[in-house]
């Protein structure tokens, strides 16, 4: 019984029991095209633009909550019905993050164009 014990305590010691920790391949934080594409791809041409004939590049920041929905969503334009109907599109809607930080805050240009 003891020689069992013993052999265990060697082959442990000798790292070959040891479980090895796996390496997680996923990439680093998107960069911000990656972002607004994911954003854009949620987004459709604003009817206030659309009824205007208007294009232009409209700033949005945000973070992303633990289950990766867009949180703290702020669009930075003048126009308040034009903000209100990006916001309604976008929240609640989830985009893919590598590494997901709740406290960072991303932005993001959107350029709509006809």
């Amino acid at each position: 019984m003891n020689r069992i014990v013993v052999a265990f305590l060697l082959l442990f010691l000798s790292g070959t029991l040891v479980a090895k920790p796996r390496t997680n391949k996923r990439s680093a934080a998107p960069t911000a095209t990656e972002l607004s594409q994911q954003i854009a791809s949620r987004v459709t041409y604003p009817a206030v633009m659309r009824e205007g004939n208007h294009e232009g590049i409209v700033v949005i920041t945000f973070g992303v909550s633990e289950d990766n929905r867009l949180s703290r969503l702020k669009v930075h334009t003048a126009n308040q019905e034009l903000n209100d109907d990006i916001t309604r599109q976008l929240v609640g809607k989830k985009i893919r993050l590598a590494d997901n930080n709740p406290f960072e805050t991303y932005t993001v240009r959107l350029h709509f164009a006809k």
